[in-house]
């Protein structure tokens, strides 16, 4: 073999030995693609300022529990429903309410979990001649569901988890029993992950999605609520006006 040959050779070995070092170099130092934290994404946001103006002499309103309806079972969905409730009536300012600790002191939680303080007449004068109360207020959680969505490309995976929940709530007069407001409100919490195919798994049902999405359905119904009920009573208002 002559020194020519000899010299292309080891030249070739050379540039083969760089190429092999460069691309493990880039492949040791490529990192895996990241799992991305959840995005929330809200489905609409609510405009406070266009809630009617509170009333100079509130009327005195008491929790009387919180219904699950939906397929979805926790023990203490009840409580956690009627504390958010409680807490975005009195930011409202329309309402004064009956503190919800008070509510747990004087009714069991079966009674408060299945609201049955409004589901007859002795139990419900009963109950406003204890907390004298001009209305009661129950809700219900009629719809939660968590839906998985998955998009696998040739280069990453991507998950959506959309955690949605619908709340039902009724305004009753603590005196008569008579349904004079109705609310609803429906919230869909988006979770995003993404990840490259070799980076593991993209992430998982965050239960704090369900936090929000309760608490933004609880407030869409009050907000619903409110106006259904501020409408009720000025009509009732100007009727009795108008007969005086």
């Amino acid at each position: 073999m002559t020194k020519g040959s000899v010299s292309r050779i080891a030249v070739l070995v050379s540039m083969a030995l760089t190429v092999f070092v460069f691309v493990s170099a880039c492949a040791y130092q490529q990192p895996a693609a990241p799992v991305l934290a959840p995005q929330s994404v809200s489905t609409s946001v609510l405009d406070w300022s266009q809630l009617p103006t509170p009333p100079l002499n509130q009327d005195l309103v008491a929790i009387a529990g919180f219904e699950n309806k939906s397929s979805y079972s926790a023990d203490k969905l009840w409580d956690t429903s009627s504390r958010l409730l409680a807490s975005r009536l009195l930011r409202t300012q329309y309402f004064r309410v009956v503190e919800w600790e008070k509510m747990k002191r004087l009714f069991d939680w079966d009674t408060l979990s299945s609201a049955s303080i409004v589901k007859s007449p002795e139990n419900m004068k009963k109950a406003q001649r204890i907390l004298l109360c001009e209305y009661f207020m129950l809700g219900s959680i009629t719809y939660f569901d968590v839906r998985q969505h998955a998009q696998v490309s040739a280069t990453s995976k991507n998950k959506t988890i959309d955690t949605t929940i619908r709340v039902d709530l009724l305004m009753q007069d603590a005196q008569s029993g008579e349904y004079l407001a109705a609310g609803t409100g429906e919230h869909t919490e988006r979770q995003t992950y993404s990840g490259g195919l070799t980076g593991g798994q993209t992430g998982s049902w965050d239960p704090r999605s369900a936090d929000v999405a309760l608490d933004m359905a609880i407030s869409k119904a009050t907000f619903d609520l409110i106006t259904s009920f501020h409408v009720q009573k000025t009509k009732i208002s100007s009727s009795n006006n108008y007969h005086k």
